[in-house]
This record gives C-alpha cells, structure tokens and sequence, in this order.
C-alpha cells in the first residue's frame, strides 16, 4: 500500500514540478538558524501552523509532503537527487549529494565559535531537561563534565562542520572551489537580509519566525574562546575567503 501511495506521490510531484521553476536545495548546515530557514520556505504551503508541517513533513516515511501545489521533501537524498520537489533540505553533506544541474542551491554560514558554542547549549539544555531529542543517543556522550571536554570529544566532522559539508578531507581550496559553484550564500548574522535576498532571487514569500532558543546559555573564559578559535581556524580562513571571492549577501 505504501508502495503504491509513493507511487502515486511521485507522479504527482513530478508532473507539479514540471510547471515550476527550478527546485530549491537548501544545504542545511547544523546550528546555523536553518530550521528557521526551513520554516520561512515552508509558509508557502499555506498550512495553518508551520510547526506542525515540519513535524509531520520528519514523521512522514519518505519526509515528502505535497500542498500548496509545492512539493516539499526534508532529509530524503533519493527524493533530493531526483530533484522533483520546489523545495528541500538536508544536513548531508555537499559532497555525498548528486543534485540535478538545474537546482537552485544556497546555503547558510556562521561565525565557527558561535555555531560551536550553540551546539554545545543546545545539548547542555536537553540534557539538564531530560529530553529525549534522537541527537542526543550519540551527542549526549560528547557533552563530558564542561564545555573543555566537550571541544575534545566534539568529532572533528561536527567541530569543523561548516567545512567538512563542502569537502570531507577538510581541504580548505575544495570546500571553496565547491562554496563557489552555489547560487547564493547567507550568514546567520544576517539572516533578515539574507532572506530578503533570497526572495528577490526566487520570488517566494520568506517571513522570518522566532528562532529557537534553547534555555542554556555558556559563558565562555576569554581563554576558552581564544582556544576555541585557535581549533577553529581552517573555518575562519574558509569565510574569510568565500566572503572576500563570493560577494553575496
């Protein structure tokens, strides 16, 4: 029956799609503001809370919803590299994907020390609150006693996560070389303008929602910030460079 459904599902999707402009690929880096990326792309399928669509867009077998006459597909990369959706979104990495040539792609950078920190608060709450987040089954372990040990049991993939998207050997020239061949680019610290942006590129309508906030907030020593940089350093070299060749917002 499922089968069956998907079947039916993919007609559907590919014969909307054949009447719109390209699909939109958001590569979702983690703890860069894109689930509120997410959210803002997904007000366009009209449905009354948009927190209950992304929900039930993650609970979906094969994470593809269609309303709105749009064709939306969260984590699926078979759906992805297909490319029969308007918009979707994943934390694969770039590299891993094999999107069609006609995608519209961007995604979403941030300063390496906050993106670091941010992920640290976030799993710092949701264990101080016992929530069971599925993260948390192998995160849960990087958290040690403080924030020193959790930069030393931090992966490198996840501390150099900004990075390791564009280039899994960590090869600064890559990453930039792959940075480079997308059609837009937008910082966390200015999300409102980067939105914008977007919206003059490809004329969907991009409200910006609240963004998630969790109730932990780590004060870093000026001495652990500096260390913290230190470790970070191919990733501010990596924006330093694509800000400097890529002038988008």
């Amino acid at each position: 029956k499922n089968k069956y459904f998907n079947q039916k599902e993919d007609k559907v999707s590919s014969e909307l799609i054949q009447n719109q402009q390209q699909p939109i690929y958001h590569v979702h880096i983690r703890k860069t503001a894109g689930t509120t990326i997410n959210f803002a792309f997904l007000t366009n399928a009209n449905d009354q809370n948009v927190e209950v669509f992304y929900e039930s867009t993650a609970k979906k077998s094969n994470h593809r919803i269609i309303k709105n006459d749009k064709v939306f597909v969260g984590w699926n990369i078979d759906l992805i590299n297909k490319g029969d959706f308007s918009y979707a979104f994943s934390h694969t990495p770039f590299h891993q994907l094999n999107l069609q040539p006609n995608t519209f792609v961007f995604t979403c950078l941030r300063d390496p020390a906050k993106r670091v920190i941010s992920h640290y608060n976030m799993l710092r709450y949701f264990k101080l609150n016992n929530i069971n987040h599925p993260c948390m089954k192998t995160e849960g372990k990087w958290l040690g006693k403080n924030f020193d040990e959790f930069i030393v049991n931090l992966p490198k993939e996840h501390l150099l996560n900004q990075l390791f998207m564009f280039s899994k050997d960590f090869n600064i020239q890559e990453a930039l070389e792959r940075l480079k061949t997308l059609d837009s680019i937008i910082y966390t610290e200015t999300l409102n303008d980067g939105l914008k942006h977007l919206e003059s590129l490809i004329g969907w309508s991009l409200p910006i929602s609240n963004q998630k906030k969790y109730g932990f907030k780590e004060e870093l020593t000026s001495n652990q910030l500096s260390k913290l940089k230190e470790k970070l350093k191919p990733e501010y070299e990596l924006i330093e460079m694509i800000q400097k060749e890529h002038n988008k917002v």
